[in-house]
């Protein structure tokens, strides 16, 4: 008797190519953040290691990545709306740089 698939091998193979892509953009979202002068000078006054954050990127599970790079994301859009915002925006940074540091040790 042949065995039967619960999911058919194609629509898997769809399925981890879609979640690659995904974490693909979520982590250019991250590093994208992490890359900005303001985001590198405000890091470098408080002592966190941009660089140590931008490595650990990689390591970072799906789940992980989706959530910062949506804070990310608005961080990155407060970024842009200009100074009303970047109070904000900061503080949301500040939490994904020490958030990426700590999921990495």
């Amino acid at each position: 008797m042949a065995q039967q698939h619960v999911v058919a091998p194609a629509v898997l193979r769809q399925a981890i190519a879609n979640q690659a892509a995904t974490d693909q953009q979520n982590r250019k979202a991250l590093l994208g953040v992490l890359q900005q002068s303001q985001v590198r000078d405000l890091a470098k006054r408080l002592g966190l290691d941009v660089t140590r954050a931008e490595g650990a990127v990689s390591t970072l599970t799906s789940a992980e990545l989706a959530g910062l790079a949506d804070q990310a994301r608005t961080a990155d859009a407060g970024l842009a709306g200009g100074a009303n915002t970047i109070v904000i925006s900061t503080t949301v940074l500040l939490l994904i740089i020490i958030i990426i540091i700590l999921i990495a040790q």
